[in-house]
């Protein structure tokens, strides 16, 4: 499985949410899903000596973008969100309390929207497409830089991620693993939560006996 580009992973905050720090071979780097921990996350690109070039987000849920306000105050980078989960983004310190504390995270301004970008775009040199995945959340999507997938919550080892949290929908859900079964070739998905796994093993241990 080829790979062009660079994944490391800092894990944050309660639910040990992952964000990823995507590196290509001109020292670019784009962040995902930074969910808390701007400083960890600061000293890892550092550490990287790679120029950040934008945040982008799988979906809005509030252990996913605790960072996202910080980052782009430190290095003036655009944050792409799909517009379906700008409601659920501003309502994301109600959901903090409701699941986690009473601290408040900076809610980022609704910038750059997946949805009005072309479904493969390039920042830099990153070639980019965007899935629009919900289910998990009405914005959610999975982003694909070569060969990798960073699936948010939507793609999790043990199968499709929840549909029970505000902004769920199963049936959404459902025809989202319609669109990803589409996908050709081998993937290497990087989950929102937890360890990666090859996306057919996502597909042969979660959805075996519809094969």
């Amino acid at each position: 499985m080829s790979n062009t580009y660079q994944v490391a992973a800092v894990v944050n905050g309660a639910w040990k949410q992952n964000c990823y720090l995507l590196t290509n071979e001109k020292h670019e780097l784009i962040i995902i899903d930074p969910g808390s921990n701007a400083g960890e996350i600061i000293s890892r690109i550092n550490d990287l000596d790679a120029t950040p070039l934008a945040i982008l987000n799988t979906h809005a849920h509030y252990d996913h973008i605790g960072a996202v306000s910080a980052l782009v105050q430190k290095f003036s980078i655009p944050f792409y969100l799909h517009k379906k989960d700008e409601g659920l983004m501003k309502q994301a310190n109600l959901y903090k309390i409701l699941f986690e504390s009473k601290d408040s995270i900076a809610i980022p301004l609704f910038d750059k929207d997946l949805a009005t970008e072309e479904k493969i775009f390039f920042i830099g040199d990153f070639k980019i497409e965007i899935i629009h995945t919900p289910g998990h959340t009405p914005g959610g999507v999975c982003i694909v830089a070569d060969n990798n997938i960073f699936g948010g919550d939507t793609l999790m080892y043990g199968g499709p991620g929840s549909t029970h949290l505000p902004g769920g929908d199963i049936r959404e859900m459902e025809s989202s693993m319609d669109t990803l079964r589409q996908l050709p070739g081998e993937f290497l998905v990087y989950p929102g939560h937890g360890r990666p796994f090859t996306l057919n093993t996502f597909w042969s241990k979660n959805f075996a006996s519809q094969s």
